[in-house]
């Protein structure tokens, strides 16, 4: 009864800001529309990348005056609303779970890694994709378990409609800096539009259920990554400037495979 009642109070805490994700257009995007992903990844990625990621163009930001105005409002939204939920949130459900439910989510998502797979005649990797769908949906019990990476060696292949046009030759264009959903380029703008049409349940449910399950994947990413965003901001002798590259030179490696 104690863990039901704890679960309930925090899923009244996050209805509380659904309305918040629904106002912003997040219930359409085809990416987890998250302040903590979107933001803190360069926490990670510039450690981990910085030696092995290939050197990206110098970006080209004509509406910098702009994009610091949204990155400062990301950044608030991140302190003011993300942050103060997600540490409730984490207080109250354990990291395993936490963790499942990540698993979930990223199962939730095998539309928009298959389509774009395909896009990109990777025909192995859109058949790998399906292969973990059908273990993860059935032996992993809705996806809260990889069952297909751990006992069949079968990893996701990371694809979104931004990357495929990347594949085909389109440039980022210049760099956009989005409300709540944070750092962008023109290209991977469009991309984030096109990939929400390949989510199916889109087509069956309204806005708000849609916004709930974007802002419950949310809320759960921030929660494992509490810090991240702190620690990157603290290293960081200009946060935007550093995040422009970050971004730029994460997402060039992901363009080449590294």
């Amino acid at each position: 009864m104690k863990v039901l009642l704890k679960v309930a109070s925090v899923l009244v805490v996050l209805s509380f800001f659904t309305p918040f994700f629904a106002a912003t257009g997040i219930g359409n995007g085809g990416k987890i529309p998250i302040v903590s992903q979107s933001l803190a990844f360069a926490a990670e990625d510039s450690n981990d990348e910085e030696a092995t990621a290939p050197k990206s163009e110098a970006v080209w930001d004509p509406l910098e005056g702009f994009n610091r105005g949204v990155f400062k409002f990301n950044d608030k939204v991140y302190f003011w609303v993300m942050k103060p939920t997600a540490t409730v949130y984490k207080a109250y459900l354990p990291e395993g779970f936490r963790t499942c439910l990540r698993n979930a989510f990223t199962n939730f998502m095998f539309p928009i890694r298959f389509v774009n797979n395909v896009f990109q005649l990777k025909f192995d990797h859109a058949g790998t994709e399906v292969a973990r769908f059908a273990v993860n949906s059935t032996l992993g019990f809705a996806g809260f378990w990889d069952i297909a990476a751990r006992d069949f060696n079968l990893k996701a292949y990371d694809e979104d409609f931004g990357r495929t046009l990347g594949h085909y030759g389109v440039k980022p264009g210049f760099y956009l800096v989005l409300p709540v959903l944070g750092p962008s380029n023109a290209r991977d703008s469009v991309g984030t539009a096109a990939d929400s049409f390949t989510m199916p349940l889109g087509y069956f449910v309204d806005l708000y259920v849609s916004a709930s399950i974007k802002a419950g994947s949310a809320l759960n990413s921030t929660s494992l990554r509490l810090g991240e965003y702190e620690d990157f901001k603290k290293s960081a002798l200009d946060p935007y400037v550093s995040m422009r590259e970050a971004y730029q030179q994460y997402r060039a490696g992901q363009m080449t495979g590294k």
